[in-house]
């Protein structure tokens, strides 16, 4: 497999007078969960359809599989699996029976059926009907219909929207078992980045129609601050002292030190700088936020 699944070099695309995605870069690696991130109305699904080939670019490349989109579509599809919209699901048949369906469209082998209901934990539902599934057991069954065929990518839009906690969690799990598992990669688009943090190893953020970050998760997560919330002997000298070494500290009510804007790395520097002034620690605990607040705080105007 290429070492990208996904490559877009100045990517336009406009609506008449409105333009949806303007010069957008975009780099997708092989066996990565993708989480691609924007508000409702920026474009996502746009993006999602120009790969898919439903839709042309008016300027710029797409590579899907080290293919070219305006070329070599037919060939892309056919190593795609995607769910975009919610399932259309039949309630009186069985889960395996709306997968034989799938394979008999696609001309696979009934033993494609066993298979991705293994991927998706459905093994023991199998012969269940589809109306007694819960929501999130719906949405695994779809899934595990895009993943007839063996896909090299595969294609997601909300997955978890409508779930419950439950459903969530389940969903969550099998996204992140399916690059291992299955040798997919996955693509989710989403307006939560909350939820996406939780399993994606990549996300990219769109607005204005372009790309204003993209990064592996890993790397967000090591620039992101929290908050060093200390008890300490003298609280009132000791923000004195942070503060005259460039740290933002302040008094809480409770009588604690708040030291804002740190990295988790630097706990040990404050603590060792407390210490050293003759300053006595009783409890220091290091909070940190969620990367979509600490996200929405540090690139608000993006």
């Amino acid at each position: 497999m290429a070492q990208h699944v996904i490559e877009m070099q100045g990517v336009s695309k406009a609506f008449g007078d409105l333009q949806v995605l303007d010069g957008l870069d975009l780099t997708v690696p092989a066996c990565s969960i993708f989480g691609f991130l924007g508000n409702n109305g920026e474009g996502k699904s746009t993006l999602i359809r120009l790969i898919t080939g439903l839709l042309r670019a008016d300027r710029g490349s797409i590579r899907v599989l080290d293919l070219d989109i305006a070329t070599e579509s037919h060939a892309i599809l056919q190593q795609i699996g995607a769910l975009v919209e919610a399932p259309s699901l039949y309630p009186n048949l069985s889960g395996a029976e709306m997968l034989r369906i799938g394979c008999t469209i696609k001309g696979l082998p009934r033993s494609e059926i066993t298979r991705v209901l293994e991927l998706v934990n459905l093994g023991g539902a199998a012969r269940r009907q589809i109306g007694k599934y819960s929501l999130g057991m719906k949405q695994r069954l779809a899934i595990a219909h895009a993943l007839l065929g063996g896909p090299k990518l595969l294609i997601l839009d909300e997955p978890t929207n409508g779930l419950d906690p439950e459903g969530m969690r389940d969903i969550r799990a099998l996204l992140r078992s399916l690059p291992a598992v299955a040798g997919v990669t996955v693509f989710v688009s989403s307006h939560n980045l909350d939820e996406i943090e939780k399993s994606a190893t990549h996300i990219a953020l769109l607005k204005g129609g372009r790309i204003r970050m993209q990064a592996p998760i890993e790397d967000l997560l090591a620039q992101q601050t929290g908050t060093l919330a200390i008890e300490v002997s003298d609280a009132a000298r000791a923000q004195q002292l942070l503060q005259s070494a460039a740290y933002q500290a302040e008094r809480t009510v409770s009588g604690q030190v708040r030291v804002t804007g740190v990295a988790r790395h630097q706990a040990d520097r404050v603590h060792a700088l407390l210490v050293h002034a003759g300053f006595r620690l009783y409890q220091s605990v290091y909070h940190t936020p969620s990367l979509e607040q600490w996200f929405l705080e540090k690139h608000h105007a993006a």
